[in-house]
């Protein structure tokens, strides 16, 4: 009696622990509002598979448009900022590929004609850290990317893009032997 009580227990216990986990998987959560709408990060990933489905859409007036569809990619970062001083906001989308590198992608959107529209996508910076930061001193941030680079070892090193006129361009990198 005792051990079928045991097994019971235990039985319970991983019934609950994969329903919170199958609960962990979904999340929803506001990035921003403003006159387009409320700005939305859907995180998501099926019971028992790897890979995310994560999206990021614009709600207003009980519809919901997808502006990013993440294919397999984690969202694991959304920044929301003026980054070049136009009317309209921009977004950068910071995603993880997967795999034990930690590989990161970005994706920048600008709003302009009541649309988010991708102008710039950069990929392959292992590990990275990704900051907004006025670099060049024109009261707009630029995105700060901290990475390792390809070497053996590895070395820190930086790169600064900033965007004008819906361009990104590389504003400076710094040598990893001189990062940090």
């Amino acid at each position: 009696m005792i051990k079928k009580t045991i097994i019971l227990a235990i039985a319970a216990v991983m019934f609950v622990s994969a329903t919170a986990t199958a609960q962990a998987l979904n999340e929803k959560s506001e990035i921003a509002a403003g006159p387009a709408g409320r700005l939305m990060l859907e995180k998501h990933r099926e019971e028992g598979m790897i890979a995310r489905e994560d999206r990021l859409t614009i709600e207003k007036d009980g519809k919901v448009k997808v502006i990013f569809a993440s294919e397999g990619r984690a969202i694991e970062q959304v920044l929301h900022a003026n980054f070049d001083g136009s009317p309209g906001d921009e977004l950068l989308i910071v995603m993880e590929l997967g795999g034990s590198a930690g590989m990161l992608e970005l994706a920048l959107f600008q709003y302009k004609a009541g649309n988010y529209q991708q102008i710039w996508e950069e990929t392959g910076f292992s590990a990275g850290k990704i900051a907004l930061a006025d670099e060049d001193g024109d009261k707009n941030p630029e995105i700060i990317i901290d990475y390792f680079t390809d070497d053996t070892p590895a070395r820190e090193a930086r790169s600064i893009y900033t965007c004008k006129n819906g361009k990104i361009k590389l504003l400076k990198t710094t040598p990893a032997n001189k990062a940090g």
